[in-house]
């Protein structure tokens, strides 16, 4: 199906890995200009590079979006690349604790009550906070052409929440919130706004965290589809009895993206294999 996105310019934020890199690409390969926002600039230019040999039109920005100063600065940039935007995908977040360099898979979890605000403050500021401050600044702009899409990239955590993530968990909860008062705020603009959310999608560094998880519960086995066909049937049983793989979030972005959707805003659109149990 054709999405009618050639020549539509975007803002992939945290996409120099993983589910937004995956986003990027599914973008390029509709013919859409893209630009590929990262914290590290080898990983987000590899990605670029990836994305022009393969014929797509792409270039890159580099920011801590947690900084107000720093986030001005990549949207500023981002506009320059191609003269404006059409589609920002807020897709950039993260938790404080996993952002430390010393950081292990045992910190992520660290108790509710021994999670000091500042990790708040930081989660909620690279979740919420860069997402509102981009939005503030190319979405008039969309309202001015009469055109335009805003996707928030939530967490199944948002509404299934776990014991501890005390920080990581509300932060979603308020991309997912936010969607529905801003789709109504930009009613009969043309400019729409939806959340996309993932359950558990198999990026490189989650099925390295599996691996090291498989071990510690007495796994006696390396192989990803054995680990994962495990996990979804004991530990976070789900219909599909496999994780989502990036591409499977990258699809729902780019149709949602699209002239196809003119009709959905405000909703919030779960990729999550059956995981929530919840109806939305």
């Amino acid at each position: 199906m054709d999405m009618e996105l050639s020549g539509k310019r975007v803002l992939v934020t945290g996409s120099s890995s993983g589910i937004g890199a995956a986003i990027a690409e599914a973008f390029c390969q509709e013919g859409a200009k893209v630009v590929v926002h990262g914290r590290d600039e080898a990983k987000t230019q590899a990605v670029v590079q990836r994305l022009t040999d393969a014929g797509g039109d792409a270039r890159f920005v580099i920011g801590e979006l947690s900084s107000e100063d720093v986030c001005a600065a990549v949207a500023k940039q981002a506009a320059e690349c191609f003269g404006g935007l059409d589609i920002l995908v807020n897709n950039a977040g993260g938790m404080a604790a996993a952002n430390r360099p010393d950081s292990t898979a045992e910190s992520f979890n660290r108790p509710w009550l021994e999670t000091p605000w500042d990790d708040w403050r930081w989660t909620y500021e690279q979740n919420v906070g860069s997402s509102v401050r981009l939005i503030q600044a190319f979405a008039p702009g969309m309202i001015t052409q009469g055109w335009g899409r805003i996707i928030n990239i939530s967490s199944a955590s948002a509404t299934q929440t776990e014991p501890d993530l005390a920080d990581y968990q509300p932060a979603k909860a308020a991309i997912t919130n936010m969607t529905t008062g801003l789709a109504k705020s930009l009613g009969g603009t043309g400019v729409t706004v939806n959340t996309v959310t993932p359950g558990t999608i198999a990026t490189e560094g989650v099925r390295n965290g599996f691996v090291l998880w498989a071990k510690q519960l007495g796994w006696e086995t390396d192989d990803w589809a054995e680990i994962e066909r495990r996990f979804t049937s004991e530990v976070i049983p789900q219909p599909t009895k496999h994780f989502g793989r990036p591409v499977d979030i990258a699809r729902m972005v780019v149709f949602l993206s699209s002239p196809q959707a003119s009709y959905m805003t405000g909703g919030n659109y779960r990729v999550d294999g059956g995981q929530c149990r919840s109806v939305n």
